[in-house]
């Protein structure tokens, strides 16, 4: 009864401890960039020991990824919350489409985009880490979303041509914008209109088939 009773308390401290680490982490990926942030650092900020630190994560390039992979779980850009949606395409679209967008509002993804270039000449690995945790995944995530939700079955050539099509649509001009520290913002209502703008020019592009 003993041993029961302690593996179900320690479950969520260990839980809290790497979501602190999380936390911690994040901070300091966007204050010091990947290449200036090191486990000691996350363990001293986060509160735990080093190897409490390496117990929840192989090493600081897994750190990086999971921080990457919590901001799209955040927005509800994961492979958990698409498995509970149904309907058809255009109403999938309209609702992931318009979590991308506030994901790219998000002040912290747009400082990571800029820390993920600022590092590219000296070390280009961490280009490769975000892309692939981050527009990549959303991409996958989109190609998904076409293939499980069109009427007509999609290649999977297709579907990815289709999701890159409608991510580009949806960042449009104010993802460059927010990089470069112009005005980007747009209002709930813009938002809404550039995600209706992106699914009619991909239903024209399906119906052109």
């Amino acid at each position: 009864m003993t041993k029961t009773f302690v593996a179900k308390a320690g479950r969520p401290k260990s839980m809290q401890k790497r979501k602190q680490i999380l936390l911690a982490a994040g901070d300091l990926f966007l204050s010091h960039g990947f290449s200036g942030c090191s486990m000691d650092m996350v363990a001293k900020h986060s509160g735990v020991s080093k190897q409490t630190v390496y117990s929840h994560f192989a090493n600081k390039e897994a750190l990086f990824i999971a921080v990457i992979d919590a901001k799209c779980e955040e927005y509800q850009l994961d492979a958990k919350h698409l498995e509970h949606d149904s309907g058809d395409l255009e109403a999938v679209l309209k609702q992931s489409g318009l979590q991308i967008i506030r994901l790219l509002h998000d002040k912290d993804v747009i400082a990571i985009y800029r820390v993920v270039i600022g590092e590219i000449s000296t070390n280009p690995r961490v280009a490769e880490l975000f892309y692939s945790a981050g527009p990549e995944h959303s991409l996958r995530m989109l190609a998904h979303c076409f293939q499980r939700f069109t009427v007509h079955a999609l290649s999977d050539a297709r579907a990815y041509q289709c999701a890159i099509m409608f991510f580009n649509l949806l960042k449009g001009e104010f993802h460059t914008k927010s990089i470069l520290g112009l005005d980007f913002a747009l209002s709930a209502q813009q938002q809404h209109e550039q995600v209706e703008f992106a699914v009619r020019q991909i239903r024209l592009f399906l119906n052109a088939d």
